[in-house]
């Protein structure tokens, strides 16, 4: 039997939810080109379609509104979320806890499902906000529920366009380990955790908090020049940079980098944005590596008034609908994903 090493090439199933570097660019949503659809839909909508291949968000918001509402009424969850705060817990172990805590109704369509755990996820990172988050907008309502109240529309515009292409990506790690889950007939909600617990890990979420903080421990563009040859030198693996699967450019990091370019108006954002140039540059001349959506997307939160611990809580709020439209795909398939393994004891 072939062996693959971390099942590089290996097709594990069948999905009629996105394509992935199709032509070693690409990334349609059940045909849709994602970039176009920051151009032209709201995420609700995006949602909609990767939930269930429908374009009207309506029912999506509707769900969404409900669920976020709830939440904000309910003194369970507020408590359980500040106790876990006061104990120290990194917002993503406070998702991952208050995820699995919550309540799956059994009459919810796959819709609302979706919603509800996104709601719910949404109102855990508003929670880090020292502002009030009740009011939201209709033009960009998950944006909003993640953003202080009265937040600039543009602002709005860009984060929706952020969770637009967090959305959905194929049979990566934490998706697969969704769908692992969802082999062995167990509810939404554990599947869901299951895949919060996987994008954790620094190589595949948590990359956008790791190239960040490589940016910010730069001063100047000369300091980063000097900074990055010398971990290059050191064949230190630098964060934010090439892809598994996209093999001449990642879509997505374009437009995100565009939105850094309008929001990065202070002089330290300008300082940071040469520095991440910098950066782009001399990883393309030395190593030939693109920058992917992690680089540019941890600046633009950073921009949006994010702190950094809370970049891979809001990828888990982006992603959680092709999450959940991945766990109902697998359940309609109904085949336990049980691969072999190579023996390599005595």
């Amino acid at each position: 039997m072939e062996y693959s090493p971390g099942l590089r090439g290996v097709v594990a199933g069948e999905t009629s939810i996105s394509t992935v570097g199709k032509e070693g660019t690409s990334l349609r949503y059940r045909g849709h080109d994602a970039t176009d659809l920051t151009k032209e839909k709201t995420y609700e909508e995006v949602a909609s379609l990767i939930i269930s291949d429908s374009l009207n968000g309506d029912k999506f918001k509707s769900a969404f509104s409900k669920f976020y509402n709830l939440a904000c009424s309910n003194d369970w969850l507020q408590e359980a979320i500040k106790n876990l705060k006061e104990r120290g817990f990194h917002p993503m172990d406070v998702l991952r806890t208050i995820v699995s805590g919550s309540e799956e109704l059994e009459s919810d369509t796959q819709i609302e499902s979706a919603a509800r755990i996104n709601a719910t996820v949404c109102y855990i990172i508003a929670s880090y906000h020292e502002g009030e988050t009740n009011e939201l907008s209709d033009d960009y309502l998950v944006a909003s529920s993640l953003m202080p109240n009265g937040s600039d529309t543009e602002m709005l515009e860009a984060l929706d366009d952020m969770l637009i292409l967090y959305a959905e990506h194929g049979f990566n790690a934490s998706t697969f380990a969704t769908r692992v889950t969802a082999s062995t007939r167990a509810d939404l909600t554990g599947a869901i955790v299951s895949g919060i617990a996987t994008l954790k890990g620094e190589l595949h979420g948590g990359a956008n908090e790791r190239a960040v903080e490589l940016v910010d421990s730069f001063t100047s563009i000369e300091e980063a020049e000097d900074g990055i040859n010398e971990l290059l030198k050191q064949k230190k693996k630098i964060m934010g940079f090439g892809h598994g699967v996209y093999k001449v450019q990642d879509p997505r990091s374009p437009i995100v980098k565009d939105w850094v370019t309008k929001l990065a108006k202070t002089e330290s954002s300008k300082n940071r944005f040469e520095i991440a140039k910098k950066i782009d540059d001399i990883m393309d001349e030395k190593k030939n590596l693109f920058p992917n959506v992690d680089f540019y997307g941890g600046l633009l939160l950073a921009e949006l008034g994010f702190h950094v611990s809370l970049f891979t809580p809001i990828f888990v709020a982006g992603r959680s609908v092709g999450w959940a439209a991945h766990y109902f795909e697998q359940r309609e398939q109904d085949v336990l994903i049980r691969p072999a393994a190579k023996y390599t004891g005595k």
